[in-house]
């Protein structure tokens, strides 16, 4: 068996972990106020049931948060079951964002969490 170069064996050790982003773009904005607290409920059940990795808009100076589209980070066995995860979103069942759902794999990164015992506070850095 060949030996592993240097780039196999940092890329080996990485996470290499399969998720999914789905990228929002928006379509008919008129119904996003409308429909914002039934998306935000639909992203925290999908949350706690671990199916949502993360998600939120993208901003800018020009828009509003939310106007010039989104993004969420989806945990799925595969795009079919990304596709049908996404799609019971009411923003896009409803047509307010478009949707295109690329595999993205996890390497590099890291999360800060930082607890405080004495006042249950906790927060990212």
């Amino acid at each position: 068996m060949a030996e592993l170069t240097a780039e196999q064996t940092l890329l080996a050790g990485m996470l290499n972990k399969p998720l999914f982003v789905a990228f929002r773009t928006p379509q008919d904005l008129t119904r996003m106020s409308e429909l914002l607290g039934a998306h935000l409920q639909w992203a925290i059940a999908a949350q706690n049931r671990g199916e949502l990795f993360a998600s939120g808009p993208f901003v800018s100076d020009q828009h509003a948060p939310g106007q010039a589209g989104g993004m969420s980070i989806l945990r799925a066995a595969d795009l079919a079951e990304a596709e049908r995860l996404i799609r019971t979103d009411p923003f896009i069942a409803n047509g307010v964002f478009g949707v295109e759902i690329r595999k993205w794999m996890l390497m590099e990164g890291g999360l800060t969490v930082h607890v405080t015992f004495s006042d249950k506070r906790a927060s990212l850095l």
